[in-house]
């Protein structure tokens, strides 16, 4: 019988952890009694309360994936709007300019996990679904009843392009001469056509990066209805039906790989949210499956920023970044 534990943590980001196998868990100490992770994949939902999920609408979700995920009941987005959550998740901060979806005007010299990443030599990925093309920062929009590009609003999405140590020259974003570095890692997840097929492929293949970060379009990540489906909430629950098993199935997957799933903020009713230290983005989901994790009911509260202090630790890297430093790591059961 499967132990289900009631833990503190706050609702406001579904963070669902699957462990992948390239890396042994032995391979580097636990830290803050976060084991070592092999492959980690962010996937990102858009604009959901923790309250408006069920079984009706999130069947997946609620009825695969909680029963095998660390789930948190009582978790918190960082604030409002999404561009400020999204660079929160990967930076421990974020600016006015993020705060009010700026976009790639919104250029940041601040350290980030991407960067972390780089500096002991550890792959990474943002896998755009949607996109027209590599490090895309452009501005066209779309129908309000039809998959967004990962363009316009939809920047605001997509972290890689804000930071001046991944982005173009002097850290600046740029049509004509974005970095190399940004060309080679912030990539479409397939064509206009093939939904998520590059990702799809080398999942299969196992060569996917050791942080993979996935930004669904804006019909699959739940922003909007759109047809066939017409509801926001199960657009994003059928997209983590297709994804999170092809995942599973990856040769990369293995005996401590991680799939986070968790959600921007909530539905913003209201406006920016009372005040609440670093959750005013609201309650939503955060859930971590992997084989690493201990599945169970956790209820102590917490905040998007302690998903960036669980990677910092389980990487692991050196030191924790701007408000991740404040918070402690994801309060997990680790097998």
């Amino acid at each position: 019988m499967r132990l289900r534990l009631r833990i503190p943590i706050a609702a406001a980001l579904v963070c669902v952890f699957l462990t992948l196998n390239a890396v042994p868990a032995e391979a580097s100490p636990a830290r803050e009694g976060v084991p070592a992770f092999g492959h980690v994949f962010l996937i990102i939902g858009e604009n959901t309360d923790y309250s408006h999920l069920n079984k009706s609408n999130a069947p997946y979700l609620l009825g695969t994936v909680q029963p095998e995920a660390a789930w948190f009941t009582n978790f918190f987005a960082t604030t409002h709007w999404s561009q400020a959550n999204y660079v929160a998740l990967v930076s421990g901060q974020y600016t006015d300019c993020e705060q009010a979806d700026g976009g790639i005007a919104c250029h940041q010299n601040v350290d980030n996990l991407f960067h972390q990443l780089d500096l002991v030599g550890l792959s990474w990925t943002v896998w755009l679904d949607g996109a027209p093309g590599r490090c895309d920062g452009g501005g066209s929009t779309c129908a309000s009843n039809q998959p967004c590009a990962l363009t316009g609003f939809y920047t605001t999405g997509n972290p890689p392009i804000v930071f001046n140590d991944t982005e173009g020259t002097n850290g600046v974003w740029s049509s004509t001469s974005p970095s190399s570095e940004c060309l080679s890692n912030d990539v479409p997840a397939g064509s206009a056509t093939s939904g998520m097929a590059y990702f799809n492929a080398n999942l299969s293949a196992g060569t996917v990066a050791r942080f993979n970060m996935i930004i669904p379009n804006g019909c699959n990540d739940g922003e909007r209805n759109c047809a066939p489906t017409n509801d926001r909430y199960t657009q994003f629950d059928d997209f983590l039906a297709q994804e999170v098993p092809l995942i599973e199935a990856s040769p990369a997957f293995g005996h401590n790989g991680v799939i986070i799933i968790t959600y921007d903020e909530d539905q913003r009713m209201g406006g920016v949210a009372p005040k609440n230290g670093f959750g005013q983005g609201g309650q939503t989901l955060c859930a971590l499956v992997s084989p690493l994790v201990l599945p169970g009911d956790y209820a102590s509260q917490t905040y998007a920023y302690s998903i960036l202090r669980t990677l910092e630790d389980g990487f692991p890297v050196s030191g924790y970044l701007a408000n991740a430093s404040a918070v402690s790591p994801l309060p997990t059961a680790w097998t």
